[in-house]
């Protein structure tokens, strides 16, 4: 069996990928593809192929849609936030909603506007990044330490999470035992077409001996952005120590400090999408009523406002394994201090906020005698609670001035869950799973000594069935159940001191899947799926205009139907030279199947999702230490940014370059070229009811067309 390029290297060897900011929402992220090497199942006795690139074992033993993207997809690119190393995963979709801030999206959940919901749920190194209240703070990711990430569309993963209806996203730490031993450093820096620069500085050092590793990762990041009031500067710290406490034991230590400024230039009209792109949100006004009248400013622009979010945020976890009376036991606490600074829009205010967090969790595995075979078991608790205080002050051009609310709030999430693994014959595979949901939200008016609060109690279900059809082929079908209580952030919209009615959202899924290779050229998997959701959390209108109504409501039912399709197609692949052609296709038909709760009709699609999305990549690697890439990525049918389905979103066709060369075993040089023709385009909605033309500014655009290099240095 020929082994690919990235295999024949070692670490420090490896041609090296960059891409930079494709779009500002997503960037081109490559991979070498790994040829196909089979392995043997331990669930059963079956061969099973290495799936595309990514390690089979975890895919191949899930009855559902998983992804894994390894550190090597996107450690050499130009790794802007979390968007940009999920580029190739089937199962997500980014929409920006300005610089650093993108909402990942699995199969159209989590499409929201300014106020962030959480239909998904993140984690890194089994704690959550996503905070007890549900909303997720992407800028406290940082790309160039994250060793794998995986996807878990819906209830894929019956263990973490809240229940959520898009699914759960997986980050792993790089740890001493990823890396080579020593130090390397990287400085990444461009320019867009419109001049505005940006860049970052990256050190690592990592070593282990034979039951001590430990790791440190410190980035610093400096970009103005293409729009106005769009600056960023961050500085990150990812470290953790790990210690073999035995032959069955082992903990790790896991510390994340995060400080990042970023300016938000919001978004903008259609007309502004346009025409000017490069400009931040801009004011509204109304007049002059007559000729010769008042100019009245109804809402300041994003400059004027100082619109910003500021966050400083520190997180110290553990993991620790060990085995016990035959049982597997995994054990986990986190706990997180967050400040976060916010001048909105004008008729918002500042939003000045500061709480702590802590959780825990327990996990035993084994396995008993049962139906003439074996049943393997998993059963765990975890536990999170804390509570955040928020002030809000009107904004004085960026300046916190008369208070106008203040704030507790509270949360507390309990989940309780099983699963069992069972192989009725050898090549069919069995498995279900349940979780127990509890979830308590508390918001006390600190200036009128009021207190609300609402709990939520439901469960998760799944179900499925796992077929090998050979050593390089499997099928799958399952249906699951999800439940997930609105998050505080939705609960409190238009009113911080309250909680409103909103309902809890439930669905029920079908899912079947086909996955596996065609020789060693062709590598893929392919999922269709259809879930049924009642309640569904929707937004109405533009959180960013002062017109008056809610801002979300629950539908009565909504069907998210669709397939996603991921193809890597081997064209040359020898010891000397490879190339590669790779594909990742959606197809999303979300609509409204009554038009309760939201007054549209029955069969309207759902605003913000598009029909059709397609990345593809091909891509040369030269065993003389030298790759060259070219990228698209393609958007099309309907893309409704709107509810009642009256205005689209524009589009267009994205064209990106890349390229890099090992000079010697300590240094490497890449360099890329992105939307090399300038397109403007949405890179982000936030969908809404009924669009308005002259005031919804719910566009963000793309990146403009820049050029990026950067050089990596091993001591």
């Amino acid at each position: 069996m020929r082994k690919s390029l990235s295999e024949l290297m070692t670490d420090d060897m490896r041609p090296h990928h960059f891409c930079a900011m494709l779009m500002a929402s997503t960037a081109i992220n490559t991979t070498t593809v790994h040829a196909n090497t089979v392995s043997q199942s331990t669930d059963t006795g079956f061969a099973q192929v290495i799936l595309r690139d990514r390690p089979i074992d975890e895919i191949w033993n899930t009855a559902g849609a998983v992804d894994i993207r390894d550190h090597s997809d996107f450690e050499d690119n130009y790794a802007d936030d979390v968007a940009d190393i999920v580029f190739f995963s089937p199962q997500l979709r980014t929409n920006n909603i300005d610089l650093q801030e993108p909402r990942l999206s699995i199969r159209g959940f989590d499409l929201g506007g300014i106020a962030a919901r959480s239909n998904v749920h993140l984690l890194r190194d089994g704690a959550p990044l996503t905070d007890v209240h549900g909303t997720t703070n992407s800028s406290e990711i940082n790309p160039y330490t994250v060793g794998s990430v995986k996807t878990l569309a819906g209830v894929a993963n019956i263990r973490d999470g809240g229940g959520d209806l898009g699914g759960v996203v997986e980050l792993r730490t790089l740890t001493g035992r990823d890396v080579a031993p020593g130090l390397v450093a990287r400085f990444d820096g461009g320019i867009d077409i419109s001049g505005g620069p940006g860049g970052q500085l990256h050190a690592r050092i990592a070593n282990q001996n034979e039951n001590f590793d430990y790791f440190v990762g410190v980035t610093g990041v400096y970009e103005t952005g293409f729009r106005g009031n769009n600056e960023r500067i961050s500085q990150q710290l990812n470290a953790n120590l790990g210690k073999d406490l035995g032959a069955n034991a082992r903990t790790q230590f896991y510390l994340d400090i995060v400080n990042s400024e970023t300016e938000l230039a919001g978004g903008l009209t259609l007309a502004d999408l346009e025409t000017d792109p490069n400009s931040p949100t801009p004011s509204i006004t109304l007049g002059p009523l007559f000729p010769g009248g008042p100019i009245i400013s109804l809402v300041d622009g994003a400059s004027e406002d100082q619109f910003a979010r500021d966050i400083q945020e520190g997180r110290l976890a553990n993991k620790t394994n060990f085995r016990l009376l035959g049982h597997n036991i995994n054990l986990g606490g986190h706990y997180t201090r967050r400040y976060v600074d916010s001048p909105q829009i004008d008729f918002i205010g500042v939003l000045d906020e500061g709480g702590s967090e802590w959780g825990a969790q327990l996990e035993i595995a084994g396995e008993t005698p049962a139906f003439g075979d074996r049943v393997r078991y998993r059963a765990g608790a975890n536990r999170t609670t804390g509570t955040t205080t928020q002030d809000v002050f009107e904004n004085d051009a960026g300046v916190a001035g008369i208070q106008t609310a203040s704030a507790e709030r509270r949360s507390k999430i309990l989940n309780a869950f099983v699963e069992g693994i069972y192989n009725p014959i050898r090549r069919l595979t069995v498995d279900v799973g349940a979780k127990f949901i509890r979830v308590n939200r508390q918001v006390t008016d600190l200036l009128d000594n009021n207190n609300d609060e609402r709990s939520f109690t439901g469960v998760a279900a799944r179900g499925g069935l796992r077929f090998s059809i050979n050593e390089r082929l499997q099928t799958y079908a399952s249906v699951s159940r999800a439940y997930e209580p609105p998050t505080t952030e939705v609960l409190t919209a238009g009113d911080p001191a309250n909680l409103n009615g909103l309902d809890e959202q439930d669905s029920f899924s079908l899912e079947l899947g086909l996955r596996g290779s065609i020789s060693d050229r062709l590598s893929f998997d392919i999922a269709f799926y259809e879930t049924d959701v009642e309640n569904e959390i929707v937004a109405l209108s533009d959180p960013s205009s002062p017109a008056d109504g809610d801002l979300f409501t629950n539908a009565d039912n909504t069907r998210h139907r669709g397939a996603e399709v991921g193809a890597d197609f081997k064209i040359i692949d020898n010891p000397n030279r490879q190339l590669v052609l790779r594909n990742v296709y959606t197809y999303a038909d979300h609509r409204f199947t009554t038009g309760g709760g939201v007054g549209v009709s029955a069969g309207n699609r759902l605003g913000g999702v598009p029909t059709h999305h397609y990345r593809g990549e091909l891509r040369f690697d030269s065993a003389d230490n030298w790759y060259a890439a070219a990228n698209v990525e393609l958007t099309g049918g309907a893309f409704y940014v709107d509810h009642d389905n009256t205005t689209e979103a524009p589009t267009a066709a994205i064209v990106g370059f890349s390229g890099g060369y090992i000079l010697n075993d300590k240094i490497t040089i890449f360099a890329s070229a992105e939307n090399v023709l300038d397109q403007t385009y949405a890179a982000g909605v936030s969908p809404v009811l009924t669009f308005n033309p002259d005031d919804d500014r719910i566009f963000t655009p793309g990146a403009r067309a820049s050029v990026f290099g950067g050089i990596k240095y091993r001591f």
